[in-house]
């Protein structure tokens, strides 16, 4: 197969790695990274809708063709044997369910970026990955585990409303249910039923759990073996649907990095993760939400601060080399401009505030989107020696904006009758 032909440059020497499912935020990161550190590699992905092709970073990249599962782990391996690509690193949930799976034939060929088969089921499986954290004295949100519809009752009367509906796992991952949603809110019993009736119907349920109100921390984590070698913490100032596009690196909690550290250890962990936490506003109640075994969308605002995550995934995954971490920035803020300008147009448009608990009006609200241009702050995706990402990004929302607003323009006229002579 010919990189040149697919999409890209043929490449002219040795190739490293293989991004896999990188045409995202975390995989623009990761190639930025790499290129910087003259690290060779090849960019994958089943789309090209995504920031990362733009990349002048980016100089062999593969539109991988529609396929199944397995004629998609075909595609990889030529890749992979044409090249001699010694190490392929997955830059998605959806990269790490399908390297999982054919893990054994993919790793006669290539060393696969990941922790050990049971380590990452464990986190792609969210009712088990709760119950080790459980069994850890990790404080976790109460849980209800449905199996007949008589036992709402005892559900309400256990976690109180809103009741929260979770899929219980990452999409296509082995032995999980799959659900058409990702998080549910059910106020009242009638919606619960509501929406037990719409989306249980093939039997399976969904996770019930009590609402865990309060502020997100994130922690971005190293660790080897079991042994966690580096933790920060993120929070979101501001966010879009859940996904922070503001966010400032702090000092890390020491409680939430012993209950990390305790998580990590007890699964072996090697490589990158990404751990969540609820705290309430009023700092008295803690709940551990997840963990995530790959990169996060915001990995270029840890980049920034001095811990570069995706090249110390290539050097200890194929050289076994662990980080020596130096300092990093607290205080660093990186902002996602899109999600940014998104999250604004949303709330013009009677969507919830970008800032959560506030509700700034229209002025502030823009005059919060343009201070993210302050030279202070780090661009996820825009960079002055990088612009294409963004400004493709932003092309791509003007034009869902301007499509938005003929539909509205149009409607005054469409609703005035058609007159007809007589």
């Amino acid at each position: 197969m010919n990189i040149g032909n697919r999409f890209g440059i043929e490449p002219k020497g040795p190739v490293d790695v293989l991004l896999v499912n990188a045409n995202n935020r975390q995989g623009l990161a990761a190639a930025r990274s790499l290129a910087r550190r003259g690290v060779p590699f090849i960019l994958v992905s089943a789309s090209a809708e995504g920031p990362a092709f733009h990349s002048r970073f980016v100089k062999h990249k593969v539109l991988a063709p529609p396929a199944e599962e397995e004629a998609a782990v075909k595609f990889l391996l030529e890749i992979i044997r044409q090249y001699k690509i010694p190490l392929a690193i997955p830059a998605s949930d959806q990269a790490l369910v399908l390297l999982d799976r054919y893990r054994s034939t993919l790793e006669t060929q290539t060393k696969l970026a990941m922790a050990n088969p049971q380590a990452v089921r464990n986190v792609l499986d969210k009712r088990r990955n709760l119950e080790l954290a459980r069994g850890l004295g990790v404080p976790c949100p109460l849980q209800f585990e449905l199996q007949d519809l008589r036992q709402i009752p005892e559900m309400i009367k256990l976690l109180g409303f809103p009741i929260v509906l979770k899929g219980p796992g990452v999409p296509n991952a082995p032995g999980i249910p799959e659900f058409n949603f990702k998080v549910l809110y059910a106020h009242t019993e009638q919606q619960l039923r509501d929406y037990i009736e719409e989306h249980c119907r093939h039997g399976s349920y969904p996770m019930f759990q009590e609402c865990a109100v309060g502020d997100v921390h994130n922690l971005c984590c190293f660790a080897a073996q079991g042994e966690l070698l580096a933790v920060h913490e993120y929070h979101s100032i501001r966010r879009n649907e859940g996904v922070g596009v503001l966010r400032k690196i702090v000092a890390p909690l020491p409680d939430l990095v012993e209950h990390t550290r305790n998580l990590l250890r007890a699964l072996n962990w090697d490589g990158v993760a990404h751990v969540a936490f609820f705290i309430s506003r009023d700092g008295k109640k803690k709940w551990y939400m997840e963990t995530n075994g790959r990169f996060w969308a915001s990995t270029e605002g840890s980049v920034h601060a001095g811990w570069d995550f995706p090249y110390w995934v290539y050097r200890y995954f194929l050289h076994g080399e662990k980080p020596v971490p130096g300092e990093i920035k607290i205080g660093s803020t990186t902002c996602w401009h899109y999600g940014d300008l998104e999250a604004m147009v949303k709330y013009f448009r009677g969507g919830e505030s970008p800032t959560t608990g506030t509700n700034p009006g229209k002025l502030r609200a823009v005059a919060q989107y343009l201070s993210d241009f302050s030279p202070s702050i780090h661009s996820d995706v825009f960079q002055w020696n990088d612009p294409m990402p963004g400004i493709m990004e932003h092309l791509e929302l003007a034009s869902i904006s301007w499509n938005f607003l003929k539909n509205k323009l149009k409607q005054p006229f469409e609703s005035i009758p058609e007159h007809r002579a007589d």
